[in-house]
């Protein structure tokens, strides 16, 4: 933040405290500076609601008989802010994702209740991700992932510290896979890095097949299929009984394999990823499938089929799989939908069948610019060489009109 920013951001936080304040610029540069070494309580509180740290790691001077001045919950988080570990905090690790590391290296205290209460928010934010533009909920994500790191470095009991390195290491999958949305290749490598590290030290074979599957969509982004092929193969390997993962990842494989022309390694990962998924329905809320799975069901593993088959010249058969997604899909507003109905459009194009085509693309249009999905908008700029020799058809060059625009994220 610009210190006016930070400014305002103390004024706001004082005002949801019920505790006004006139924080300014010049304010924030006598703190910084030093030239206001002491702070008033009601500045005290908004400071550490606004930072998320306990006042007394912010380098002001403390009042011993004061009580406000000691460390206190942060406003807005159940958790308590434990960051100091053997004479070193979490906060000078910096990312998010390096607090994970370094609280997965120095073992301290956290309670079943706090745990149970973190896991249950790590599923909410994979389901937030279904229906939120990614840099709406990246903050949110990564302010959870803090949390549970500060949790993760008190807490000494194993059993305990698996838990919290599983969920922190989910947490650090879903913010890669935004990260990765948002086409920021840096972060969200180092995002996956810190869970790979969680998932080994958990020793849990579901998040590292989750991972690798992430990492599979930014091997194709990259223009390597054989990478993006092998992690999704690899994947299957360690998803563990889950059918809707195992589904996912095998007709993530398929995809890949097919566009490297592999005709008989696609339609095997493809027959794998159809046994297990033919039957799947959006998951149930009580559903025990894994959080980063529950996009997926018989419409999405529909749409990826006729993806498969068009990619190997089985028109007919891409044909049929498309159809079956939209006999399957539901009406909910989220980015799945639109990913299918990318798919679909693709499928029908390829078979000559416009009208259709033109409608799905138009549909996966709406939610994509609506949710900024890059994924479902970068499927649906491979329909302009796809529709080219009709592009006399005035509904065909007004869909290449759109597809011509940037995502508002990209503007």
């Amino acid at each position: 933040m610009s210190q006016s920013e930070f400014a305002a951001a103390i004024r706001h936080a004082g005002d949801a405290l019920g505790e006004p304040n006139t924080a300014n610029k010049r304010l924030v540069q006598k703190w910084e500076s030093g030239e206001h070494a002491h702070c008033r309580p009601h500045y005290r509180r908004a400071l550490q609601s606004v930072t998320r740290m306990p006042f007394d790691q912010l380098g002001f001077r403390l009042a011993g008989d004061d009580a406000s001045a000691r460390p206190s919950k942060a406003v807005g988080s159940p958790f308590e802010n434990r960051d100091l570990v053997r004479g070193e905090s979490l906060a000078s690790v910096g990312e998010p994702c390096e607090r994970l590391r370094f609280a997965l290296e120095r073992p301290g205290q956290a309670d079943l209740e706090e745990i149970a209460l973190v896991e249950t928010a790590t599923t909410q934010l994979f389901d937030l991700e279904h229906h939120r533009p990614a840099r709406l909920l990246l903050p949110a994500a990564r302010r959870h992932l803090e949390d549970v790191s500060a949790l993760l470095s008190g807490t000494r009991r194993e059993t305990l510290r698996r838990r919290l390195a599983l969920t922190g290491g989910r947490t650090a999958a879903l913010i890669g896979w935004l990260m990765f949305d948002l086409g920021d290749a840096d972060f969200t490598f180092r995002y996956w890095d810190a869970a790979l590290a969680a998932a080994r030290h958990a020793g849990d074979g579901p998040l590292l097949a989750c991972v690798l599957t992430y990492q599979s969509y930014a091997a194709a982004e990259r223009g390597d299929p054989a990478t993006a092929w092998q992690l999704a193969h690899s994947a299957v390997a360690h998803a563990g009984p889950d059918p809707r993962a195992r589904s996912w990842m095998a007709a993530r494989a398929a995809e890949e394999a097919a566009r490297l022309g592999e005709h008989r390694a696609a339609l095997a990962e493809l027959d794998l990823a159809m046994q297990l998924g033919s039957t799947l329905t959006t998951p149930a809320p009580d559903e025990p499938s894994m959080p980063w799975t529950r996009f997926f069901y018989r419409a999405m593993l529909g749409a990826i089929a006729a993806n498969v088959h068009g990619r190997l010249g089985n028109i007919p058969q891409a044909r049929d799989a498309a159809a079956w997604a939209l006999r399957t899909l539901t009406s909910e507003r989220v980015k799945a939908r639109a990913l299918v109905l990318a798919e679909v459009a693709c499928a029908y194009a390829r078979a000559g069948e416009i009208e259709i085509a033109v409608e799905s693309a138009h549909q996966a249009a709406d939610l994509t610019e609506q949710l900024e999905i890059t994924l479902a908008y970068r499927r649906l700029r491979t329909l302009i060489p796809m529709l080219s020799p009709y592009s006399t058809s005035a509904a065909v060059r007004e869909l290449f009109t759109r597809l011509s625009s940037d995502l508002p994220q990209t503007r």
